[in-house]
């Protein structure tokens, strides 16, 4: 394997935090989404 310079702990937290944004702003039905979550109106 090549050695690129990246760490493969950071990427994985990259991606930890990708998926997080993405599911708070997915929540499937606004009508169950945890309050502190809530966009504001």
């Amino acid at each position: 394997m090549a050695q690129s310079g990246r760490l493969l702990s950071l990427d994985v937290m990259r991606s930890i935090t990708i998926a997080g944004m993405i599911m708070v702003n997915n929540p499937g039905s606004w009508t169950y989404v945890y309050a502190p979550l809530r966009h504001e109106p």
